[in-house]
């Protein structure tokens, strides 16, 4: 039964990983933030966001050199330089993860709203990657799974801006929950979200994707695959 499981786990994260196309560059996610608030501590603010901004640039230019896949890369360091940007003018290290819990309880608010309105957002960021018919989305028996999937990330998402907000005044805590929440967090949350999705698909007994496109008449397989 184990090995089963791990079959299944690992079968799952390989698919999950190639979706989550930006999981590689977690320089923005944990290496910048920790060096920040590292030269923070034993220097000023001042230092520690000029060497924070050179430690970016010399990493994105190397990635340039390297002739890796800039795209994620490039929107990591616009972010880590917008929050660089925002502990100065604020004045404090914690202004620096200020766009971070923005934008972490901003997807949680939207994703409460979508559930309330039973319109998961979960659906709209499958539908992005996977491309498949909205309105397979919308069947009864499909709908409900990804609003039990929309109901996890909500919890996480709130679980995480909540804490941050809470101790906002300690740098070195928030650069702890960032270490915590990092993208290996999220990859491990996504195979779990696949998992309980693709479960809850099967238990509806409604048909797979491409069954909808093929009109095929009930009893159906049902999805096996993919979420």
């Amino acid at each position: 039964m184990f090995k089963r499981f791990k079959n299944q786990f690992t079968e799952i994260k390989s698919e999950v990983l190639g979706l989550n196309e930006s999981q590689n560059n977690i320089f923005d996610s944990i290496l910048a933030p920790v060096f920040f608030v590292l030269t923070f501590r034993f220097f000023d603010l001042n230092i520690a966001i000029i060497s924070t901004a050179v430690l970016v640039a010399l990493t994105f230019g190397y990635r340039l050199v390297k002739k890796d896949e800039i795209k994620f890369a490039f929107y990591g360091v616009l972010g880590t330089l917008v929050a660089l940007l925002i502990a100065q003018i604020q004045g404090t290290a914690s202004g620096f993860f200020l766009p971070g819990i923005i934008r972490d309880l901003s997807i949680a608010f939207i994703g409460l709203v979508s559930i309330v309105l039973r319109k998961p957002f979960t659906i709209y960021s499958s539908m992005y990657f996977r491309k498949w018919p909205r309105e397979w989305y919308l069947l009864p028996t499909v709908k409900p799974a990804y609003n039990r999937v929309a109901i996890l990330w909500v919890i996480f998402l709130g679980v995480k801006g909540g804490l941050q907000v809470l101790f906002f005044d300690n740098p070195e805590v928030l650069a702890v929950i960032k270490l915590a929440t990092s993208n290996q967090t999220t990859l491990i949350l996504l195979v779990v979200s696949y998992f309980i999705g693709l479960n809850k698909l099967k238990a509806l007994h409604g048909p797979s994707v491409e069954e909808f496109k093929n009109n095929t008449p009930p009893p159906w397989k049902g999805q096996q695959r993919g979420f």
